[in-house]
């Protein structure tokens, strides 16, 4: 969609300087047919009736899974309980295949309690993913145009060891973050295990999945520290594996319903994107369609396990908690002669589309500024990105008094606020 745009963008200006009325009205009309078809398959998913889950507070305080039954503008208005939160997300995506009676329960939910009563639609407990019980995956460089803004590279794996958090709300980074980046992706979390050496075909795999979206927030002073102008390197677990750093939600959809619905639409990928209102309204950082993604989501399962076979269970990256450096795993292995698994409630996120705030550098160009300040191209450049967020200059990092709005055609989009680093964290109202 990006490229389209971009091309629109310069033969408008060219026909401006020929001075071609007629070329002017053409490509006007191509702009407005191109932004209504766009609405319109949007809009397709919005009435395709496909079942979307969330986790909410209910009006008794207690959390349960929820069928949306009403959205206005990608939030979830008015919701169907349909399981207790402990309920295995394979049986609570049985249950919402059963159509709604005329005699369900239905809670509205308003603008003002979305905050306290919409959750991240899956539940990771921070300690299971410390006890190494439950895995988070993340995919870098999994777009092109992304990889090419990043100084480039080829599609790599990391975990990010951080339980999920609500969509409204806020983020709050660590004391000392200055470089707060976003980067919006699709995620999708396992309704039941995988054996990754006895892989799901692709049918398999939609019909056990289920796809939301989710923030991969990231602090960039802890991957320029650690990892270079080409990566990965070592810092991708640390910089993006902080409390708060992983929104998501509103809601998730079946991949079998979620893809058929958006065939039937007319589109081969999901629109993605991300808008960031610095005080003066939202302003479109992100935007592209997941049919770009360098490495399917189904074929990130072969990744993993090729990943595995090449450089061992756990990643090289070192993270520091309860006191230790711990090298997470990209998957679970009971004994030395069991199968590596992706448990069930695994999440796996997809990689983000290009338009984020830290683009790579001239290499040369940092490099000869840093030698004439005694210092080398990576400390040149962590004290120029660090200089270029305190003046606080348009469409950079994120700061205090930021709101994100991140979205995914079918899947609603999640707003919250950036707070200053050092705050309260927040946690999910379900947890």
């Amino acid at each position: 969609m990006p490229n389209r745009n971009l091309l629109l963008s310069i033969y408008l200006r060219h026909v401006l300087r020929t001075g071609s009325q007629l070329l002017v009205a053409s490509a006007i009309i191509l702009l407005v047919v191109q932004s209504t078809a766009f609405a319109s398959a949007a809009q397709c998913l919005d009435d395709a009736g496909i079942a979307r889950v969330a986790r909410v507070v209910g009006p008794d305080g207690q959390p349960v899974y929820a069928r949306v039954i009403e959205a206005r503008d990608g939030v979830p208005i008015a919701v169907a309980p349909i399981a207790s939160t402990d309920t295995p997300l394979a049986d609570v995506f049985e249950a919402v295949a059963t159509p709604i009676g005329l005699d369900a329960t239905v809670w509205r939910i308003g603008e003002d309690e979305v905050r306290e009563r919409v959750c991240a639609p899956v539940s990771v407990p921070q300690e299971a993913l410390y006890d190494e019980t439950s895995v988070i995956i993340s995919v870098g460089l999994n777009y092109a145009a992304h990889a090419d803004e990043a100084g480039g590279g080829d599609v790599f794996l990391f975990p990010k060891p951080v339980e999920p958090s609500a969509p409204y709300g806020h983020v709050a980074p660590p004391d000392g973050v200055v470089l707060l980046d976003y980067e919006v992706e699709l995620a999708y979390v396992l309704l039941e295990g995988v054996d990754l050496s006895n892989r799901p075909d692709l049918d398999s795999f939609l019909d056990n999945t289920a796809f939301f979206v989710s923030n991969d927030i990231t602090d960039r002073e802890a991957l320029i520290k650690r990892v270079g102008f080409s990566p990965p390197g070592i810092g991708f677990v640390e910089g993006k594996g902080q409390p708060n750093f992983l929104p998501a939600g509103p809601w998730m959809v079946r991949g079998r319903e979620l893809f058929a619905a958006a065939e039937r639409c007319g589109q081969k990928g999901l629109r993605i994107g991300l808008s960031v209102d610095e005080g003066d309204g939202f302003v479109e950082r992100q935007n592209a369609t997941t049919e770009a993604m360098i490495v399917k989501p189904h074929d990130l399962l072969a990744q993993i396990a090729n990943q595995i076979e090449s450089e061992g269970l756990r990643t090289t990256m070192p993270f520091e908690s309860r006191g230790g450096d711990q090298r997470f795993p990209f998957a679970i292995q009971r004994s030395d002669d069991a199968p590596a698994m992706l448990p069930a409630g695994t999440i796996i996120q997809t990689g983000t589309p290009e338009g984020v705030a830290m683009q790579a550098p001239s290499i040369p160009g940092v490099t000869f500024r840093g030698l004439l300040r005694l210092r080398g191209p990576l400390e040149q450049f962590r004290i120029e990105q660090i200089a270029r967020a305190k003046t606080g200059e348009p469409g950079g990092y994120l700061a205090p008094g930021d709101r994100v709005r991140a979205w995914i055609d079918g899947l609603g989009a999640q707003e919250f606020d950036i707070h200053p680093a050092g705050s309260k964290i927040q946690h999910d109202p379900c947890d």
